[in-house]
């Protein structure tokens, strides 16, 4: 389930070793333990003082999670690679009998990510109601009402636990993935910025590209324009609605925008708005002539720098 990788910092190839969670190498159910890395491993040990980095609960949450990233891969893996090298019939028999062994282990909740990989949403979300009833931590509520698309049914004392954990171990990134499934959308990417801030600090250089590129791949860069654009627009703020347009590449609303206001623009001298205004009356002739004339302003300015 771990892929011979370290749950907590995550990087490949590092001599890995199983920990105990409650320090009792007699105590081998599976619950107990956790794939460390040497350097992560020394963080559980304790040394007196504060120097204990890395406590039970902490790896549990680093473990669960990395288990359901690496089970989510390999089912993905496991059904693209059924679908290219197999008929139709052989794909449909690969994925049932990998369905099957996870219903006979009763491990619903890789059901239903194994469902969700494959797109059946109607059991995904059949074995999610499932794994939920099962009395399941925290975390993994979290997880599956995320999976589901629906973080309203995720009851607000578990919301405030979570929070309130990811807070005291000051685990930035854990709690970015949970603002971002609740639709915090500025709080997400403050708390991945301060995640990866945290890993350079650290020396950490891959867990800081993984959850930097996880930022972006979240969408959340384009949720923060957004935000921006409804902002600016409460703001009545024109030109900042107009910039945030532009980064979103959303063309027709922003057409849109400039000619319900082009009374506005046509009295400013706003060179970026007067631009936008002319290509949306398809006046390409004045949006030359103003593109233009920003430029010669612009080398008026350097040239007034140089003096």
């Amino acid at each position: 389930m771990s892929d011979r990788t370290c749950c907590v910092c995550r990087i490949q190839g590092k001599p890995v070793q199983i920990h105990h969670l409650d320090d009792n190498p007699k105590h081998n159910a599976i619950r107990n333990l956790a794939i460390l890395c040497l350097d992560c491993h020394n963080e559980t040990q304790i040394r007196g003082g504060f120097a204990r980095k890395l406590n039970a609960d902490q790896i549990v949450l680093y473990r669960d999670d990395w288990h359901r990233m690496v089970a989510t891969r390999r089912t993905e893996f496991q059904a693209i690679e059924a679908a290219s090298n197999s008929t139709d019939n052989d794909w449909l028999d690969t994925v049932t009998s990998l369905a099957e062994i996870y219903r006979e282990n009763q491990e619903y909740e890789l059901l239903a990510m194994h469902y969700d990989a494959i797109g059946n949403n109607e059991l995904r979300d059949k074995y999610i109601e499932i794994a939920i009833t099962n009395d399941p931590s925290d975390n993994t509520i979290c997880f599956l009402r995320g999976l589901q698309g629906k973080p309203e049914l995720i009851p607000d004392e578990v919301i405030k636990r979570e929070l309130a954990g990811y807070t005291k171990q000051r685990n930035w990134t854990q709690r970015a993935r949970l603002y971002n499934t609740l639709g915090e959308n500025i709080k997400a990417a403050k708390d991945y910025i301060d995640g990866t801030r945290h890993s350079l600090a650290k020396g950490n250089i891959f867990s800081a590209a993984f959850y930097l590129r996880e930022l972006v791949e979240e969408g959340l860069i384009e949720e923060l324009f957004i935000e921006a654009f409804r902002q600016a627009k409460a703001e009545n703020d024109l030109w900042w609605q107009v910039r945030a347009l532009q980064e979103l590449g959303w063309e027709r609303e922003l057409k849109e925008l400039i000619l319900e206001n082009e009374e506005e623009i046509e009295k400013s001298d706003d060179s970026l708005l007067l631009q936008e205004l002319s290509r949306a009356k398809g006046d390409t002739k004045k949006t030359a002539e103003l593109i233009k004339n920003m430029a010669l302003q612009e080398r008026s300015f350097k040239g007034t720098d140089k003096l």
